[in-house]
C-alpha cells in the first residue's frame, strides 16, 4: 500500500496536486490545519478547503482527512478550543462546513504500528490521560486510532490538551496539541506515527525507542507547492485492526 501524507495546508491550495498523483497511491493522508492563515484571504481558505472536502467525496477510501487545533476551534468553538490565527468573521461560515461534513473527518488514522494524528501521541498523556478513560468505557481492546477517533465521538476533554509549551495549563499536550519536543523526549512505544503542528523547514524523520516519527509540516515555508513536499511510505502488507503494547 503506497501512502502520501500531507502536511497542514493552512489555505493553500493542494487538491489540483493531489488530484495529479492520485492514481499513483493508494491513501493520501492530511494532518489536519485546513485553515487560519497570516498571509491567504478568507474566501481562499475557504475554496481550498471546500476542494479538499469535495475530493474527500469524490475518493472517499482514497482521501484522509484529520483535523487539526485549527479546524476543531471553528468546529467546537473559540471560547473553550481556540488558538492564534482565529478569525471571528470565518466562525459561521466554516462551522457549518466542518459541521456538516463532520462525518468525512477523522481524528486518527492507523496502518498496521504507524499511526497518523494532527501532532501526536506522548506515552504519559496515553497513559495517565486517556487509559482511564478507555478502560472505564471497555475500549483497551481498540487499536490506538480507534480509541481516539471514539474518545472524539464523545467529545472527551483531554484529547485538546494544552502543555505547559504551548502555552496551556497541562504537563503535556493531547493529539492535536503536543509540541515536538514533548513528542521527541516520550512518544507511545512500539508505534510509528507522522504529524503535522510543528512546523519544520524540511520533512524530518527521527528514531526513538525504535520507532520513527515523521514530522512533515513543511507546507507553509515553501514558495511553490508541488508533490515533492508530500511525505511518501510504502507498506509491504496492510493491516488496519493492529493492536500491540505500548509499555
Amino acid at each position: 500500500m503506497k501512502t502520501v501524507s500531507i502536511g497542514d495546508t493552512h489555505g493553500l491550495a493542494v487538491a489540483d496536486i493531489v488530484s495529479e498523483i492520485i492514481d499513483n497511491h493508494d491513501k493520501f493522508i492530511f494532518a489536519g490545519d485546513y485553515v487560519d492563515s497570516f498571509t491567504i484571504d478568507d474566501l481562499t481558505i475557504q475554496k481550498n478547503l471546500v476542494d479538499l472536502i469535495e475530493l474527500k467525496k469524490k475518493y472517499p477510501e482514497k482521501i484522509i482527512l484529520l483535523l487539526g487545533n485549527h479546524d476543531i476551534q471553528y468546529l467546537l468553538g473559540y471560547d473553550k478550543y481556540g488558538c492564534s490565527g482565529y478569525r471571528p468573521k470565518m466562525q459561521l461560515s466554516l462551522y457549518e462546513l466542518f459541521s456538516k461534513n463532520r462525518d468525512l473527518f477523522l481524528f486518527s488514522y492507523q496502518i498496521n504500528n504507524t499511526i497518523w494524528t494532527h501532532a501526536g501521541i506522548h506515552k504519559g498523556w496515553y497513559e495517565y490521560r486517556l487509559l482511564p478513560f478507555l478502560k472505564k468505557n471497555g475500549k483497551e481492546s481498540l487499536t490506538i486510532s480507534e480509541q481516539l477517533n471514539f474518545a472524539f465521538e464523545q467529545l472527551y476533554y483531554v484529547l485538546f490538551d494544552v502543555g505547559h509549551i504551548r502555552g496551556g495549563f497541562c504537563n503535556v499536550g493531547g493529539p492535536i496539541w503536543c509540541d515536538i519536543s514533548e513528542l521527541k523526549s516520550s512518544p507511545i512505544k512500539n508505534y510509528n506515527q507522522i504529524v503535522g503542528h510543528n512546523i519544520v523547514k524540511n520533512k524530518q524523520i527521527i528514531n526513538v525507542y525504535n520507532i520513527e516519527i515523521a514530522f512533515i509540516d513543511v507546507l507553509q515555508n515553501k514558495e511553490l507547492l508541488n508533490k515533492d513536499l508530500f511525505y511518501y511510505k510504502e507498506f509491504k502488507s496492510y493491516k488496519h485492526n493492529k493492536k500491540v503494547p505500548i509499555k
